[in-house]
């Protein structure tokens, strides 16, 4: 079995050359198919076991990611639902490889969903902006963007990994007229001070709590805050297969990356604290654009019990 290929997605993760959570989710579920492809494990339970070890292993590389760590539940539950019909290893090896098919199936579903779902509904809007980077994001801002003569998009730098000018660069790429702004002018921005007006503010999220806050890059609160404060509406778009059934926010636990992400080469004593993600509170988010619609954060936990009770095993 190529276990160099597995640690190498581990790796890859943990050093953030695999990042944002669509991509950790099917980097995971890759590193499953690998192990169902090339495990010389001739046990049933054992290579289950196994299989299972080395997807909490992927999905836990980093913390802060549900949607990887759901794909293993969801592979997980199946096979238990029909553990009983599979008779031989073949059999088990194929239908768990045809479970992370269907995961990765369902991730791209789910943005397909998202974006048909939201933008008839957001379509109104003329000026976004948006902070760090969510391709399914950039997706609805394109297709808000879509046949409009004027139309401003306005994205953060999202230090200090820049992943804002991949925002930047995808609007730009599609047509779309895109300002570039510092992190620390997007307050101004949002309550009217740049030199966009903005309407309305679309972030990603990397986790969805069950009381229905989310967690995101450093800098969404304050963004959220800014919002609240000028009554401009804000949005969070994601599938709700980013939800952990079990924490909430008061229990969750934030990212803190290494220091050198400031300051490679900072001078001595120097105290830095990098934390990558914060939690955005709920009452701030105005609507949560799922797969399921635009729904309100005091819905989520009726509607991830009625649609992924599989997350509840």
């Amino acid at each position: 079995m190529s276990i160099k290929q597995i640690l190498d997605i581990e790796k890859d993760i943990k050093d953030l050359n695999i990042q944002g959570a669509t991509n950790v989710a099917i980097a995971t579920v890759e590193g499953m198919k690998v192990f169902i492809e090339e495990s010389a494990i001739t046990d049933k339970e054992l290579f289950y076991t196994e299989l299972k070890r080395v997807g909490e292993k992927l999905a836990n590389a980093r913390p802060n990611e549900p949607l990887a760590e759901n794909a293993v539940k969801y592979v997980s539950h199946m096979f238990k639902q029909h553990f009983s019909d599979l008779h031989s290893l073949n059999d088990m090896k194929q239908q768990l490889d045809d479970y992370c098919d269907e995961y990765l199936f369902k991730i791209a579903d789910c943005k397909r969903a998202i974006v048909d779902l939201g933008v008839p509904y957001v379509k109104h809007f003329e000026n976004i902006l948006t902070h760090c980077h969510s391709s399914t994001a950039v997706e609805i801002i394109k297709g808000i963007a879509k046949g409009k003569k004027s139309f401003d998009a306005v994205c953060t730098e999202t230090r200090p990994l820049f992943q804002g000018r991949i925002t930047a660069k995808s609007l730009l790429d599609a047509g779309v007229s895109t300002t570039l702004i510092a992190d620390s002018a997007a307050e101004s921005f949002v309550i009217g001070r740049g030199s966009v007006p903005i309407d309305a503010i679309f972030i990603g999220c990397d986790q969805i709590t069950i009381d229905g806050y989310c967690i995101n890059k450093i800098g969404s609160w304050g963004i959220a805050m800014a919002a609240e404060y000028a009554s401009k509406p804000m949005y969070v778009v994601s599938p709700l297969l980013k939800v952990n059934p079990q924490e909430n926010h008061k229990n969750i636990s934030i990212e803190i990356r290494e220091d050198k992400e400031l300051w490679h080469d900072a001078p001595k004593n120097l105290k830095m604290f990098n934390p990558a993600f914060e939690i955005v509170d709920a009452n701030l988010i105005t609507g949560f654009m799922t797969e399921f619609g635009i729904i309100k954060p005091d819905e989520i936990s009726g509607i991830v019990k009625s649609k992924y009770s599989w997350l509840f095993d």
